[in-house]
């Protein structure tokens, strides 16, 4: 959400390849302008996994009174004309893009392009009413949990990016045994101060595309721990106790510059503070965890991301002192009948 007093964010849409639906428009000019929308921001992500997403510039939109024409109107120009605009903007994007064109548009549909010399990139006005569209870094989410005492359950979650090309799904499904070695290492060491009551019951390696879904929502990628990998000390609070790990980057400030992992927090004795003294252990083996976790799937690496696009490696972590609570560690202890006193005098 913007801060009070803020400029709204701009909407934003994705350009496309022309289909035949399009030719009549195109060629009539019925809501469609020949040009690269003027005033826009281009957000490149990684290819092959998503197009650039396109809105209007947020240091010049002032909402829906800088417009570059009503919802629905199409904007269209060619590859040539794209590059020639964006020339640093990866020009291997345009070249796949290039091939892609060649392998699709043939017959038919490639008759009906001829005139334009090349099949054109249409981007579309989006409703400037509507909420801000996400454009994450196309990545891998690793989740990861079991149960938790008799009745609950916790998990985490950590984001894989790389600079270059992500792991395909062979390459995916070979990094299973080494992820579920790396985490049921650190949920055994005593480093981690987690507690028998702690269960690394499962671990799911799926990839997120741009919109953040599954990039396969059918095909799940699950892999069970069976036995059940528990921790080694002995539970002294409540499953819904938890230790924030925080996620640092080489950035201070900015979009994606941090995050945090909640791990349960059975095990570290409260001070006469109330704060706990377990950082320096907890930090140490959520390192580790993150060392290995990135060994295996190298040459990416777990990342802090943003829903506008940013995404930046994680470098270091940190552990407070302050214990913090996780409500949905808390939800199926049910409440037994009441312990009455006995009445008063």
């Amino acid at each position: 959400m913007p801060r009070r007093g803020a400029p709204p964010l701009p909407p934003a849409a994705y350009p496309r390849f022309a289909g035949l639906d399009d030719v009549l428009r195109l060629f009539s000019g019925d809501r469609c302008t020949h040009g690269i929308p003027p005033g826009t921001h281009w957000l490149w992500l990684t290819f092959p996994e998503s197009w650039p997403l396109v809105s209007p510039d947020q240091g010049n939109y002032t909402g829906p009174a800088t417009q570059l024409g009503s919802p629905g109107d199409l904007w269209w120009f060619t590859l040539a004309e794209l590059a020639a605009h964006q020339p640093d903007a990866l020009p291997e994007w345009v070249a796949r893009l290039l091939v892609r064109e060649a392998e699709q548009y043939v017959g038919a549909l490639g008759a009906a392009f001829l005139a334009l010399g090349s099949v054109p990139l249409l981007w579309t006005v989006p409703d400037y009413g509507a909420p801000m569209t996400n454009a994450y870094q196309p990545h891998y989410r690793l989740a990861f949990g079991g149960p938790l005492f008799t009745g609950e359950e916790w998990s985490c979650r950590l984001n894989i990016t790389s600079a270059g090309t992500l792991p395909d799904s062979t390459a995916a499904d070979a990094m299973m045994p080494g992820l579920k070695t790396a985490l049921s290492t650190w949920v055994t060491a005593s480093g981690s101060m987690l507690s028998t009551a702690v269960g690394l019951s499962w671990l799911k390696f799926n990839e997120i595309n741009a919109l953040g879904h599954y990039v396969s929502p059918s095909n799940s990628r699950l892999a069970e721990v069976n036995p059940v990998v528990h921790g080694t000390g002995n539970p002294i609070h409540p499953p819904q106790v938890a230790i924030a790990v925080s996620l640092r980057t080489a950035h201070t400030r900015g979009k994606a510059h941090i995050g945090r992992m909640f791990t349960p927090a059975l095990v570290p004795s409260v001070q006469s503070s109330g704060l706990h003294a377990a950082g320096t252990s907890i930090a140490g083996t959520a390192t580790t965890l993150i060392n290995a976790i990135n060994a295996v799937v190298t040459p990416a690496g777990v990342s802090i991301i943003s829903a506008t696009g940013e995404s930046n490696h994680v470098t270091r972590v940190a552990v407070g002192q302050v214990f913090d609570t996780m409500r949905t560690r808390r939800h199926s202890l049910v409440e037994t009948p009441y312990d009455l006193g006995t009445a008063l005098a």
